[in-house]
């Protein structure tokens, strides 16, 4: 795809080149302190999806952190290859290719291989848009919600929902890797209509005006975000190196085609698959020996560098440093082995993009919040959380269960506790010196139920998930003592407090209507739980155990669940919930022990709000997004707030929320103990 069948030619007899990206004379210890400075900048920005060999042989998916860190499998189905990712720009869905395990991807003809699939960006709900050889060189439009389509017949406008044609184009000699520009007024791919047979050509996707923006031996185009510049490989004519083949190098250029630069050139690799961040700062890309990283065997390593430190010449490189006497050695970062990476600044691939999240409590119809864009604010939430220990939370795999997930606060280092393809896990808490989990697991066959879930079988381990205890069925509703070496329980004789050594009951109070979600505070003093009987709907009641006494929390007009106590135990955070037959949302809510100073903290207007958890040192509050008001699980997401000051609860003033991707009823330790 990214060459002519000439570029094949000349690549016998060479010795192969090193794995990682070079640059001149030994590496000092001033160039490592510049590459590490590198991947701190970049260590949080989104994600990079890429295809790259699996440990069985076939290709996969992956994402990696831009700093290469944290590589996950997207889709692991060893039937098939699967390649050429891309992500919508609202960070959501993902456009793939998938062939059979024994073709081949051709870097000439992978845009139009096997079959065109859409999913979530985290690789789940993969679904055919079409048949093998559908759809070829598909390219998002910037709302995500059609694509364009290259084929010989021509460029078809698609809507992706209802899969149908809504206008063509005449395809004016482009014939490979078209995109659809960030502004929507633009195509850009490669043609064969300017002079020779891969140009680089700019089309108007309205009109269809086209016009070349680089000639000869230059493909793999890709916009820069502002819709005005490109990205490109280009192999310049006229070099002596390589025995007069060259090395394909990468290069920028506006897109009226006046004026183009060396971005990163290097004897010894050709270099393709040039993806800029989507904040327009850097770049990413591949190279190798081979050309067009390599597909046929096991790709070549990916690189980023900024785009502020171009041009970049790798290696000895003679002949190219003598055209470029102004360039630099570096620095750039070495990424993991793939093919065709693009990037992402959506937290998680599969959750919203974490960008338009400064909401006003009060400012939308019914006082819930309105959104107001502001990236800068939100990675400013990220950088305060990411070193504030450990979320653990539930959610759904590929393969239809739920499982045990851990990750930093800020969403990042998102990995399995547990891999239990025949069970449910739901409902952890880490014991307050965060060293333990303890959690509840049901048959993968029993619906995960946010009323019923404390009901099943109780599991303790260690917080790494790993040296797991089978309790049983007669621990319902669980909750560590303050000292963690208990337990209280409801069971339907009372609330008991179990031993964890011996497994004995030592000590049992009454319920008082107590029913579910039971949770001791941090001093030991009170149990919080969702009770009846205190009105005619769920409420969250407080039970002093020493008196009897209970009183009601919440309104006691209207459902409501899911308390949980601050680190203080002097308040409970809670979902007010909603009054049957009459509108509204789950919205979160705190107030004293007593229930007195009840106040709203957050409400959005098409999202219930469940399942909060104060951090350990009082200043943020974790909880979970759904649209549907919660029974049986179905689609949750989770979030973090800072926790408004007394003074400014229910006030107009702003909430940044930082979306943390899929999860329900997540657990909040400070303790770094995770390995």
């Amino acid at each position: 795809m990214k060459r002519s069948r000439l570029f094949t030619a000349g690549l016998a007899g060479l010795v192969a080149v090193s794995t990682a990206w070079r640059v001149t004379g030994a590496a000092s210890e001033s160039s490592l302190e510049a590459v590490n400075r590198l991947a701190g900048e970049v260590r949080r920005l989104g994600w990079v999806l890429y295809g790259a060999r699996s440990p069985h042989g076939d290709w996969d998916l992956f994402r990696c952190r831009p700093d290469g860190s944290e590589v996950h499998a997207l889709t692991r189905t060893p039937e098939f290859n699967e390649s050429s990712p891309q992500v919508s720009r609202d960070g959501r869905r993902l456009l793939y290719r998938r062939v059979k395990r024994e073709e081949q991807f051709d870097n000439n003809r992978h845009g139009e291989q096997g079959a065109l699939l859409v999913a979530n960006s985290d690789g789940a709900d993969p679904q055919a848009l079409g048949a093998e050889g559908e759809l070829p060189w598909a390219s998002w439009s910037p709302d995500g919600t059609r694509i364009a389509s290259l084929s010989s017949k021509g460029i078809r406008f698609i809507d992706v929902a209802t899969r149908q044609v809504g206008r063509t184009l005449e395809r004016k000699g482009f014939f490979q890797q078209m995109t659809w520009s960030p502004d929507g007024q633009w195509l850009i791919g490669v043609a064969n209509s300017y002079g020779t047979g891969w140009s680089i050509a700019r089309m108007n996707a309205a009109t269809g005006a086209a016009g070349a923006v680089n000639r000869v031996d230059c493909c793999t185009p890709d916009w820069f975000p502002d819709s005005k510049d490109v990205i490109c490989s280009w192999r310049p004519p006229g070099q002596k190196a390589n025995k007069g083949y060259g090395w394909t190098q990468l290069w920028m250029a506006d897109a009226e085609g006046k004026s183009r630069r060396l971005v990163y050139g290097e004897d010894g690799r050709h270099v393709y698959g040039g993806h800029v961040s989507p904040d327009g700062k850097y770049v990413l890309f591949t190279g190798n020996l081979q050309e067009d990283g390599d597909p046929g065997n096991a790709g070549a390593p990916m690189a980023l560098m900024r785009l502020s430190d171009a041009p970049i010449i790798g290696g000895e490189s003679t002949e190219l440093r003598a055209l470029h006497p102004n360039s630099k050695d570096g620095p750039v970062l070495t990424l993991p082995t793939g093919w065709e990476p693009c990037w992402t600044f959506s937290e998680l691939p599969g959750a919203a993009p974490s960008a338009p999240a400064i909401l006003k409590l009060t400012t939308a119809p019914g006082g819930a919040p309105a959104v107001a864009e502001s990236a800068g604010e939100v990675a400013r939430l990220r950088s305060e959380l990411h070193d504030r220990g450990w979320l653990v939370f539930s959610a759904k795999t590929d393969a239809g269960d739920w499982d045990l997930f851990r990750a930093r606060p800020d969403g990042s280092d998102r990995r399995n506790l547990t891999d239990t393809r025949e069970f449910n896990e739901a409902g952890a808490r880490f014991s307050p010196d965060g060293t333990r989990l303890l959690f509840y697991r049901m048959p993968k066959s029993e619906p995960v139920d946010n009323n019923s879930y404390g009901t099943f079988e109780l599991v303790i381990a260690r917080a790494d998930g790993s040296e797991s205890a089978i309790f049983g069925n007669g621990f319902p509703w669980a909750s560590w003592s303050p000292d963690g070496k208990q337990l209280a329980c409801l069971n339907p004789k009372g609330i008991q407090v179990i031993d964890l050594a011996t497994r004995q009951v030592i000590r049992q109070f009454p319920r008082h209507g107590i029913v579910s979600q039971l949770v001791w505070s941090p001093d030991g003093r009170w149990f919080i739980g969702t009770a009846n009987g205190l009105g005619p709907f769920w409420n969250i009641a407080c039970l002093d155990p020493g008196t009897g006494e209970i009183k009601p929390v919440s309104e006691t007009e209207r459902y409501n669940c899911t308390p949980d106590w601050t680190a203080d135990s002097r308040s409970i955070v809670y979902a007010r919930g909603i009054i049957p037959q009459q509108p509204g949302h789950a919205e979160l809510w705190v107030a004293a022990v007593d229930g007195a100073d009840r106040r709203r903290i957050y409400a959005e207007a098409d999202h219930h709000i469940y399942g909060a958890s104060a951090s350990p040192d009082g200043k943020y509050l974790l909880f979970t997004r759904s649209r549907d008001d919660l029974g049986k699980v179905a689609q949750i997401e989770m979030a973090i707030i800072r926790r408004p000051g007394p003074a400014h609860l229910g006030d107009t003033n702003s909430i940044v929320r930082l979306d943390l991707g899929p999860g329900w009823e997540p657990h909040w330790t400070a303790k770094e103990i995770m390995r």
